[in-house]
């Protein structure tokens, strides 16, 4: 690493330490400050999200529109602040588990599972639970550029249980996850450009991911969708859902079907999604 990556590492560290030996009350405030500053004085990609929330939602007025950002702002830093109080925040969080016995029936089939999400919500805490509660679980990373933060994300992922694979590492990395009945994380929502397939994305055609129909198809992994919700009383409700697969599945329709499921939750959720995304940038016609 050079100087830049050995002093982000070194903060991240120190940010982590601090907000662990810190009350919830004093991480919040950092929270809504945080987001707050960014929002008017750091708008990073802001125009981006507006404009993808409109395509969404096209019937809301801008004022709505608004509103939901700045809400996304907060979850966004929120999710970011709880990654560093890991492992505090786990420990003082009350959760609502949704539906564990599907992921509990899908497991003792023995074949892995493949545990499809989006970045949705409060992504990291999500999956320190997973981990502090001896789920095995390995998710599909990609890498950082800078070597010092990647480098603290992968130690504090596999501090509560969560390995990694890097985008493009070979395939058989994450067959062999599935082998050894562990579950498998694929964050299935971003551009995919031409190598993913078009799916509709709230009326409109969108490029996705379709790794995790690939991987299905191949194996006969079990798939789940999961997302975790940041519920009004500050705790958190993570959901279980299978993926209905039709009897003769194509990657269209498995990828088009979990699509439509993180639609639906962002749909009750607006301010849940990462809309910083340049989501509807390619639109690949049939």
């Amino acid at each position: 690493m050079n100087y830049k990556e050995k002093f982000t590492y070194r903060f991240l560290q120190f940010l982590s330490r601090h907000l662990n030996n810190i009350d919830e009350k004093r991480r919040s405030f950092y929270i809504s400050v945080l987001a707050g500053f960014i929002y008017k004085f750091l708008p990073i990609r802001k125009s981006v999200a507006l404009k993808n929330i409109k395509i969404a939602f096209p019937e809301q007025d801008m004022k709505w529109t608004q509103k939901v950002l700045k809400s996304t702002y907060r979850i966004v830093i929120k999710n970011f602040i709880d990654f560093l109080s890991i492992p505090t925040i786990i420990k003082s969080s009350n959760f609502k588990i949704n539906n564990l016995n599907v992921l509990n029936d899908a497991l003792s089939k023995n074949r892995g599972v493949i545990l499809v999400t989006g970045h949705f919500g409060l992504w990291e805490k999500w999956g320190a639970w997973l981990g502090k509660n001896g789920y095995q679980t390995c998710g599909i990373i990609q890498k950082q550029s800078n070597k010092g933060s990647d480098l603290f994300f992968k130690e504090t992922r596999e501090s509560y249980g969560m390995s990694q694979i890097y985008k493009r590492s070979p395939l058989n990395e994450a067959y062999k996850v599935l082998k050894e009945n562990k579950i498998l994380i694929l964050a299935s929502d971003q551009d995919a450009k031409h190598k993913g397939v078009v799916v509709d994305f709230f009326g409109n055609e969108t490029s996705v991911p379709k790794g995790a129909a690939l991987f299905h198809l191949k194996t006969k992994a079990p798939l789940i969708f999961s997302v975790g919700t940041l519920d009004s009383d500050g705790n958190m409700t993570i959901t279980f859902e299978s993926i209905n697969v039709v009897k003769k599945p194509s990657v269209e329709s498995i990828t088009q079907a979990y699509t439509k499921m993180l639609e639906l939750k962002i749909s009750d959720y607006p301010d849940h999604y990462f809309w910083f995304h340049k989501k509807w940038k390619s639109f690949h016609k049939k």
